[in-house]
């Protein structure tokens, strides 16, 4: 009788269990987290349980996630940069030698192995892991699901409008502004597009961040705001549910497309044609493959064509808002 073979090394982390699981629904498409750590579940709890909490198993997930922590790394805080690369399908984002994940965004599949500390640092580890995995798998290579636009939306009931522009255009200003004045808002710096029947603008709308000068127009953030730093820039962040409770809505349907311009005349709006439309979204548009590309621009002009305008404005919103609000019958 030949002698079993008892392995007695496991240096890949094979024998790794993982005892928790959930299923949620980020930007309304069904993602399955895997893993041994309570705390990175709590983690994916706090990133995407806000859009509904958790589904029923019984649902096919489109995207899984499997992280684990390992037990064994000793790696703490303060982390280094995180590196995020890509080659073809495959999704690479690292932390040092230790904190490490991987995505086949064909697959729709991401596996990683932290660290226990990084398991416990939850904003880093929703930021640069949770979020950034599921987010790069919906919007990126062969298996994406979403497009994106970098801007705001705001909407009334299911009718949304999208603010488009570069950095300090004023977008998250607006969009802060609108909701004052009754409107939801959806997103703050990036709209998430998911075409079918009719298309949807998804967004992330319970962190609003707005430039340090906003409590010239907002007198009240001037107290309850928290002041952060992002890019080496000062900014100030809301908790939009504790301020602007009942404000938060994560999706809505497009009606209209307007690009910030800072402008020392009255708040005014002019037609765009579509063309030019197109050329200033893809100012922000990521490199991809070209059938990715041009899955984005046939997204992108479903939207364009919806109606797309220059916003021109300067000084206090209320104006522009006024504006914004003749465009959906208020």
């Amino acid at each position: 009788m030949k002698p079993a073979l008892v392995p007695t090394q496991d240096p890949l982390g094979c024998t790794i269990l993982t005892e928790f699981a959930g299923t949620f629904s980020p930007l309304g498409v069904a993602l399955q987290l895997e893993t041994n750590s309570r705390e990175v579940l709590e983690a994916c709890r706090a990133s995407f349980g806000p859009y509904g909490g958790t589904i029923p198993r019984s649902r096919r997930s489109l995207f899984t996630i499997k992280l684990l922590v390992d037990e064994s790394f000793t790696a703490t805080p303060p982390w280094p940069d995180v590196v995020f690369r890509r080659q073809g399908d495959i999704f690479y984002a690292s932390a040092g030698n230790q904190n490490v994940a991987v995505a086949d965004l064909r697959q729709r599949q991401a596996f990683g192995f932290v660290s226990p500390a990084m398991a416990g640092d939850r904003e880093f580890l929703q930021r640069n892991f949770v979020e950034c995995l599921a987010l790069t798998m919906m919007t990126r290579g062969r298996g994406a699901t979403h497009t994106y636009v970098h801007a705001s939306a705001v909407a009334r009931g299911e009718k949304g409008l999208i603010l488009s522009g570069p950095r300090e255009s004023g977008k998250s200003t607006l969009a802060y502004a609108c909701a004052r004045r009754g409107f939801k808002i959806v997103a703050d710096d990036v709209v998430y597009l998911r075409s079918g029947r009719s298309m949807t603008a998804w967004g992330r709308p319970w962190r609003l961040r707005l430039l340090p000068d906003c409590g010239r127009f907002f007198p009240e953030l001037s107290e309850k705001a928290e002041s952060i730093r992002s890019a080496g820039k000062e900014i100030v962040e809301i908790d939009v549910p504790e301020l602007l409770p009942g404000t938060a809505q994560a999706s809505c349907v497009p009606r209209a497309l307007f690009f910030l311009k800072r402008s020392s005349t009255r708040a005014r709006c002019e037609p765009l044609g579509a063309d030019e439309a197109l050329g200033l979204l893809a100012r922000e548009l990521v490199y991809d493959t070209p059938e990715v590309i041009e899955r984005h621009r046939r997204a992108w002009a479903a939207l364009v064509i919806r109606g797309s305008y220059a916003l021109h404005w300067e000084g206090a919103p209320e104006a522009a808002v006024d504006l914004l609000e003749s465009f959906l019958g208020a």
